[in-house]
């Protein structure tokens, strides 16, 4: 997501707006995303001699119920659910009022979503789907994992798993060991593959949408891969950024990537030629043709949609 950030703030106006909220943002994502970094290279000192799986970013679908679950411990004992929260500042749940908030650096408070709520969400989501699949599986319980380096615990509720991320390895130990294996627990080998046979990517709307900006308001071209300027032309079959002289011959297709996730999920001949410049339409048609798009419609009024 910080990514696509990024990619909606070069696009932009140097004076738009919306630049410094972006700013904001980018960070924000880049933050969590370093976070969810740390956790996972904490995780590779967990070693357990009874098997298991751990996985990864699962999104899962029950009929309009959609989740991501951050990270997924699959053994014979329990099934874990990780939590990742990039959440910094003297943390506070609070068990008279059940509300959840943080102090930040400057003392002010900012009343948050409660991670232990969505946790129980996710139990229960899980339950729910492996049930439906009808799959035997024991215990599902959860960990909620905070990745900021600058986090503070003023108050904890009691009875749940939540962690900073140097813990989390022996708190999922201190969670198997109060366990005890089930008989009839099915392989976590089993039900990996029943979740990676499912597995549902989330699909976020465009960011232009999402942050409803008009996209009209975006400035157009084909960008450099190298400067990342918006400074590309076409020399016959290749491109030259003019302002720091890359040559690459496929600098369109990020262009075409940025406009699916920026502007759209779907794309034709006409808009494609709008955002990149390019004006002649038998180009831009060869290069919508070779670009392993799914296509829908006849020819004249072809559309083109990114594969999921």
């Amino acid at each position: 997501m910080w990514e696509c950030v990024r990619l909606l703030k070069e696009r932009l106006p140097a004076g738009h707006p919306q630049q410094e909220y972006l700013k904001k943002e980018f960070h924000r994502y880049e933050a969590g995303w370093q976070g969810e970094k740390r956790l996972h290279a904490k995780m590779a000192e967990f070693h357990w001699a009874e098997p298991h799986e751990l996985l990864w970013d699962i999104g899962l679908q029950l009929g309009d119920w959609k989740v991501q679950i951050d990270g997924l411990l699959v053994t014979p004992r329990c099934i874990i659910i990780i939590s990742s929260k990039n959440i910094s500042g003297k943390i506070h749940f609070d068990a008279a009022t059940t509300e959840f908030y943080r102090f930040n650096n400057e003392g002010e408070k900012m009343v948050l979503d409660d991670p232990v709520v969505q946790l129980s969400k996710h139990k229960r989501f899980l339950e729910l789907w492996l049930e439906k699949r009808k799959i035997a599986h024991p215990p599902i319980v959860g960990v909620v994992v905070f990745t900021p380096r600058h986090c503070e615990f003023i108050a904890k509720p009691a009875g749940v798993n939540i962690c900073k991320t140097y813990q989390v390895v022996e708190t999922v130990y201190k969670i198997l060991e109060s366990r005890t294996t089930l008989a009839d627990s099915p392989r976590p080998s089993k039900i990996r593959k029943v979740i990676e046979a499912n597995i549902h990517p989330y699909e976020r709307p465009p960011l232009c949408e999402y942050y409803r900006i008009e996209p009209r308001e975006l400035m157009t071209g084909v960008k450099c891969v190298d400067c990342r300027k918006i400074a590309v032309e076409r020399l016959y079959k290749i491109w030259r950024c003019t302002a720091c002289g890359h040559r690459d011959p496929l600098a369109h297709k990020l262009a075409l990537q940025e406009y699916f996730n920026l502007v759209s999920h779907k794309i034709d001949n006409k808009e494609f030629r709008r955002f990149s410049g390019i004006e002649s339409r038998y180009i831009v048609f060869r290069m919508l043709s070779e670009s392993g798009l799914i296509t829908e419609g006849a020819r004249k009024n072809r559309k083109y949609l990114k594969k999921k």
